[in-house]
């Protein structure tokens, strides 16, 4: 929804087929889409890649939008039909790769943490991915995430601790 003056303007400005306004108005939101896009697919990159995809859409069909109060749910629903879409080519992919490379030890540990990942709560999960699968500083994070450093130190122990329970026990525990 349209909501303010800058938003009214930007929005304007997306019609004239400005894409300097599309990312603008993207850049402005970018955690609320972000998190939309992780909660789908649970890929850095192809969260991305659902970003590259909507912008270009909805610089391509601005025309298409009947009523300016409608703006930010008809690119919700863009944004939320590339995370289908990436994710099904995702499964479908991944169904007809071949089994042979199941085979491999580390990749079956790396599966295993991956699978034990998906059973915490995601502001642990969150932590996790964000510093031992992506690289970032807990610094980084906190600035990231508009946290606190504690904040991210705790989440960080918590998460590795209830990991670490996870794949002793094989079921997740609530530490919180």
């Amino acid at each position: 929804m349209i909501t303010s003056i800058s938003d009214s303007i930007i929005l304007k400005r997306i019609k004239r087929k400005d894409m300097a306004a599309v990312i603008d108005w993207f850049d402005a939101r970018k955690s609320k889409f972000y998190k939309i896009g992780w909660a789908y697919l649970k890929s850095h990159h192809d969260v991305e890649d659902v970003f590259h995809n909507t912008i270009i859409k909805v610089h391509e069909k601005i025309g298409q939008l009947k009523e300016d109060r409608y703006f930010e749910s008809w690119v919700t629903a863009i944004f939320i039909n590339e995370c289908r879409s990436i994710y099904r080519k995702r499964k479908q992919k991944e169904m007809t790769s071949p089994l042979d490379t199941l085979n491999s030890h580390p990749f079956e540990t790396k599966l295993e943490v991956l699978t034990d990942l998906d059973q915490l709560d995601e502001k642990y999960k969150e932590m996790i991915i964000l510093k031992y699968l992506k690289g970032y500083s807990q610094e980084e994070i906190a600035e990231m995430l508009k946290l606190p450093i504690g904040t991210v130190k705790s989440r960080l122990y918590r998460g590795l601790m209830m990991l670490r329970k996870i794949s002793e026990e094989g079921v997740a525990s609530d530490l919180s």
